[in-house]
């Protein structure tokens, strides 16, 4: 097949395909970068660390990781730069057992804290959000990595039964995941960063972007229709996915509808942050200089980052009218009908 606009690499922050992230996959999976003349191909690198350095070392064209990456990346003077916001609430929290008689962030003083993700960037956010809380972050509490890779429910879920850690700096899939394996978690509020939106947003380098706005709206298009569809049928976008990419499925020697309810939950969890209705500007993709301009008050504030700019070089909004020049009732429809039993009949 030809494609007009040429081959575009996103480089996936995760070890391997993972339902958690539907969208990603589904834009290819139901043909939506390929219907755009976008030759997608997706390379699974291991963290959002590899991903974003490897963006900026021209591995990739385009990753998606936490808005933090992007605002410490231009603090080291790198124009990496979020056009497509893809989790539109926030995404990364504080959380402890259900039970716990933590209840607040200064109550994890003197606590172990479990990071689901291991990364520089995510750690320094952690951070930012214990100082936010009147918390020393280098005296009043410990991290620890969790066990095994971020996909790895039962070695994370048992870490957490077993009092390995007293609590656990997550993104937001974990408490689905964890539900599912009997460790129920409850998330701890934080005025400080809970507000801050979006989350999770693409990223390119500023260069890139300019060359090729085509590229860039085209995969922007064709991930909120992924988006749409699994919003609207997530069960069937994971039967698609374990079907097409068999890793995302379950383990050797693991119960097929036990993984089908974890990663339902996961996702379903993930999607709450995807919707676009209840947000002041309730297009795919749309990010705003306010939101922006939070941010940045955050991190300088915590002091994570030392120069205050103008907030305008922290994202682009040049591509959200072409993210959703679409039939969003055509893709609903779409999804609505979708059976993978009918597809391969």
């Amino acid at each position: 097949m030809a494609y007009a606009l040429g081959e575009l690499k996103l480089l996936a922050p995760v070890p391997h395909p993972t339902t958690n992230f539907a969208p990603i996959w589904l834009a290819k999976a139901l043909g939506y970068s390929d219907d755009e003349g976008l030759d997608l191909r997706i390379e699974c690198v291991g963290s959002p660390k590899n991903a974003v350095e490897g963006v900026i070392a021209g591995r990739g064209d385009t990753t998606f990781v936490n808005v933090v990456f992007t605002l410490l990346a231009r603090e080291r003077g790198i124009g990496l730069r979020p056009y497509y916001a893809f989790v539109r609430t926030q995404n990364r929290a504080f959380s402890v057992a259900r039970d716990s008689a933590t209840k607040s962030l200064s109550d994890l003083r003197g606590k172990t804290i479990g990071l689901h993700y291991d990364d520089p960037e995510l750690r320094q956010f952690a951070s930012a959000a214990l100082i936010g809380a009147s918390v020393d972050p280098d005296k009043d509490v410990s991290f620890v990595p969790l066990p095994g890779s971020q996909l790895d429910a039962p070695r994370m879920a048992k870490a957490i039964r077993d009092g390995e850690v007293d609590a656990v700096w997550q993104l937001d899939v974990l408490a689905g995941l964890m539900e599912a394996e009997g460790v129920p978690l409850r998330l701890l509020p934080s005025s400080v960063i809970d507000p801050l939106t979006p989350s999770s947003c693409f990223n390119a380098r500023d260069e890139n972007l300019e060359a090729r706005p085509d590229a860039f709206g085209a995969l922007g298009r064709a991930m909120a229709k992924s988006t749409l569809f699994a919003l609207t049928n997530p069960e069937e976008a994971i039967k698609l996915l374990w079907k097409r990419y068999p890793e995302s499925g379950p383990a050797a020697g693991e119960d097929p509808a036990r993984v089908f309810k974890r990663e339902l939950a996961a996702l379903r969890i993930r999607l709450a942050g995807h919707r676009v209705d209840a947000m002041p500007d309730p297009r795919w993709g749309a990010i705003s200089v306010d939101e922006m301009t939070k941010w940045q008050d955050f991190l300088l504030q915590t002091k994570s980052i030392g120069t205050k700019r103008d907030p305008s070089i922290y994202f682009s909004d040049a591509l959200v009218s072409r993210f959703n020049d679409f039939d969003a009732e055509a893709v609903r429809a779409q999804a609505t009908t979708f059976s993978l039993e009918e597809e391969e009949a």
